[in-house]
Parts: structure tokens; sequence; C-alpha cells
């Protein structure tokens, strides 16, 4: 979502100055310019954006303020005087600490429903459907992309039109104390968690680390909030007796235990509630979950769900996260990839090939990256999918990355296995690796660059029907 899409004035130089207690040394601060979007990044800056100077480890905004200028910025926030005086710049102490600031400000002035969602899998595209979904009830801001770290988290609230009627916000986390912070800011009104599994155990102990970190979402939580947890999930219990000090409006959703009927029937969904019946088979299981805890909060807010009857019929994947697109890579062969190599986990993997294989009895080309972020048991975490591969039963398996290696050299007597060094060699023969009709499923996580890949590949080959 492009910053000034929303074609509003998102924020008056009176309210800039009151949110940082910064000052206008010039007094020619935005000069009657009006804002529109946000930016620290001249990159990707817009006409009308308001650019906040963050130094970074890498970079300092303030190197880039005349590009701003040139872009067409209304006006650049910054900690240094000189550049305050020679941009007419708002001066404050400290411009990290300003955009928290200004997040805190925009929050406060909000006064629609605010949702927060986490979760170690499935948070971005939990929020991608909720803002299509909360979309039929009125005005509707998420957050874009993933920006779910601090600075990300800031810069979404800072965008957010004080007049919307919905807020969507997917919040993050990598370490301990880091969700609490992010949650004091965003004071969700309902909360979602989808599930708990073993991501980032680089830096947590066990998984039960994780649970107790992602439960630091309540502590923002406001006055009579709404409380939205997997049941399925084995952490439901935990997080549910912590969650109980904030609030005593806890909803299960999932299979065992909902506030709907919900039945599984084969490969599909049948969920029901009063006055209210749909069937969710075009969705993966997983993404059939976080439509359920996304319904539980319209029945929460007591919104109408058959208002939303047709929308739910057309829900699919976010971009990297399972979507599917057909290529032409000649004229006597197409293939269908499927995009899932956005982030990757032994519970996620595990997830989108069982499901793979559940709802279509075809073969499938498996590309499989590394699994990052599994802290020191990495090797045993990707020993543990061999078994789980081998049930599979691919038509063919390539491999990328340092350990993932250990999944071809222990499964090639099975069936076709090659392992690639590095995603170059991967593309240079993609096009000799794969056949007619072939479904192409790809899955790792982002630092292995396979996600990219899947993006080049968009663009290498003809786009088919």
């Amino acid at each position: 979502m492009s910053n000034s899409s929303i074609n509003e004035i998102l924020w008056t130089k009176h309210e800039l100055m009151s949110a940082s207690k910064g000052k206008d040394l010039t007094t020619k601060f935005l000069n009657n310019k009006k804002i529109t979007g946000i930016s620290i990044d001249t990159r990707s800056i817009e006409q009308n954006d308001l650019f906040i100077a963050i130094k970074g480890k890498n970079f300092d905004g303030h190197d880039f303020l005349e590009k701003a200028i040139q872009k067409g910025a209304s006006g650049v926030i910054v900690s240094r005087k000189d550049s305050a005086l020679k941009y007419n710049g708002l001066f404050v102490k400290n411009t990290h600490a300003a955009l928290i600031n200004f997040a805190e400000f925009s929050r406060n002035r909000f006064k629609g429903k605010t949702i927060g969602i986490t979760g170690s899998n499935g948070k971005t595209t939990t929020k991608d459907m909720a803002k299509v979904i909360f979309s039929e009830f009125g005005k509707t801001f998420a957050t874009p992309g993933n920006n779910n770290n601090i600075i990300g988290l800031s810069l979404s609230l800072m965008k957010l039109p004080s007049n919307f009627n919905y807020c969507i916000l997917e919040l993050g986390m990598s370490k301990k104390n880091e969700l609490k912070k992010l949650s004091l800011i965003a004071k969700p009104d309902l909360i979602i968690i989808s599930n708990v599994s073993n991501n980032h155990l680089e830096n947590f102990k066990s998984e039960k680390d994780i649970a107790l970190a992602k439960s630091e979402i309540f502590h923002g939580l406001m006055k009579n909030g709404q409380i939205i947890l997997n049941y399925d999930n084995k952490w439901y219990s935990f997080l549910k007796k912590i969650a109980l000090n904030y609030t005593d409006q806890i909803i299960p959703f999932g299979v065992k235990k909902s506030i709907f009927s919900v039945f599984q029937e084969k490969d599909s969904f049948l969920i029901k509630s009063e006055n209210f019946k749909t069937n969710l088979n075009h969705l993966p299981h997983h993404l059939a979950l976080n439509l359920i805890s996304i319904l539980t909060v319209v029945k929460c807010l007591k919104l109408d769900l058959n208002k939303i009857k047709e929308k739910i019929k057309h829900l699919s994947p976010s971009d990297g996260r399972g979507n599917q697109f057909k290529l032409r890579i000649n004229a006597n062969k197409t293939i269908t990839v499927i995009n899932d190599a956005y982030n990757s986990s032994p519970h996620s993997l595990k997830t989108s090939l069982t499901n793979l294989y559940k709802n279509n009895s075809n073969k499938y080309v498996l590309i499989i990256g590394d699994m990052l972020e599994l802290g020191p048991n990495s090797y045993t975490y990707h020993k543990k999918i061999i078994p789980f591969l081998k049930k599979l039963n691919p038509k063919t398996l390539f491999t990328i990355g340092n350990i993932s290696k250990i999944l071809s050299d222990n499964l090639k007597n099975n069936f076709v296995c090659k392992h690639f060094k590095n995603i170059k060699l991967l593309e240079v023969n993609f096009d000799k690796l794969v056949h007619n009709n072939d479904i192409v499923f790809v899955k790792g996580s982002n630092g292995t660059g396979l996600y990219k890949f899947c993006k080049n590949l968009e663009k290498k080959y003809e786009l088919g029907e």
C-alpha cells in the first residue's frame, strides 16, 4: 500500500510538534504543505510524504535529506540542528524515540477497533485476510507487508487515518520483552494468537519460552478486551492461564473447540453458527484455521457474518505464503509454482506439505531450503523432517543451503534428489529440471533467497493463464 493512496491528511504540524515535543527552529516546518504519507526510506518516498531521518547501523537518514526534498517530501524530522536549519525540519532529540511517540499519539487518537495478531506462523496471512473481511464492515487499515517490529509498527500506526473503523496490526517477536513493547504501543481491543511452534529457537531455550514470549501481547490489551486462542495448539491451556490475568473474555477457535460448529469433512471445513454456514474447502487446512480466528473476531464484535460470505469464497494465500501461479517455461512446458518461501520452520513445512498431498494426489517437485532461526539444534530439527519426506515420496527433491543438504543426502535412494550450493545454480538449470505440468512447491526461510527466487521466476517466464 502506497502511503499517498490513502489520500488523506494524516498529520498536522501541531500534532507532530505535540507528539514529539519537537522545535520548529526556522518557523517554516511544513510551510502549509500537507502530509499524506510517512517514509524513512528515500527509495520508496512519494509526493507529500513526511520523511523521518532515522539513524541505523549502516545508514543515517540525515545523509539523504536532500534527496527526500527533491522527491517531494512535505517536510523532514531530524535530530541535527544544522539539518533542521538547512531543510526547515522539525528538530527532535532522537528521531527513533520520536517515531515511537508519533505511533503512540496516533493510536491514542484512533477511536475504532484495533486487532492485534501474533503467532509463530500465519501472522501475515491472517492479517491480510482480516483486512479483506473487515473492509466489508467499514474503513480498514492493516499493517503494510510484514512490518511487525518496533519500527514497522510505529510507521504503520503513523499511517493510520484517525477516522477509520478498524485497525489490524501484525505483531512479531524474535526475543524476550519485544512483544510486550509492541503491545503497549498497539493497545489492541482484541488479540489473536494463531499458534505457537519452535520458531526463533536461536533466542530461546525451549518452545515453552516462546509461548511465554507470545503471551507478552496481553500486556497492552485494552479494558474489556478479548483474547482469541487456538484451542488445537498444545499451548492453549498455558496461554489461557496467563490470559486470565488480563481478561475473562477468552474465546477458543479451532476444530476441537470453537464458538462455531466446526465440521471437518474429508479435506475441507464446514463451519456453522446461528443463521450462518460456509464451506472453507478452497483453503489449505492451516489457512482455514486462521480464517476461523478472524470470523471469531467478527462474531465477538457482533457483526453480520452473512455480509462476508462472498468474500470468504475468494480468499487466497498471501504472496510467499502458499500463493500459486502458472509459468510457461517454453511452448511445450507449463508448470505450477506454489510459493511458500517467505519463511519456514518444521511446523509450517509439515503443515503445508500435509495439506498439499491431502488435497491432490499428484506427485510434486519439492524445492526445500534451510529452516533458519532454529538455534544450536538446527541439524536435529532438519533430520526429524527426513521420515516425513520419505513417507510423502515426492517426484523430485531439490535442496538449497548447507543444512538442508542432509535431506537430499539421506533420501537420494528413495526418490530423485539433487542439492544446489546456491540459488544461482538452481536458477540457471531450472528450465531443464522441471517437466510439463509439474507442480513445484518452494519452501525455505527468507534468508535462503528462495522467496526472491520465486519472484525472479515470475519475471523471467511468461505467466500462463
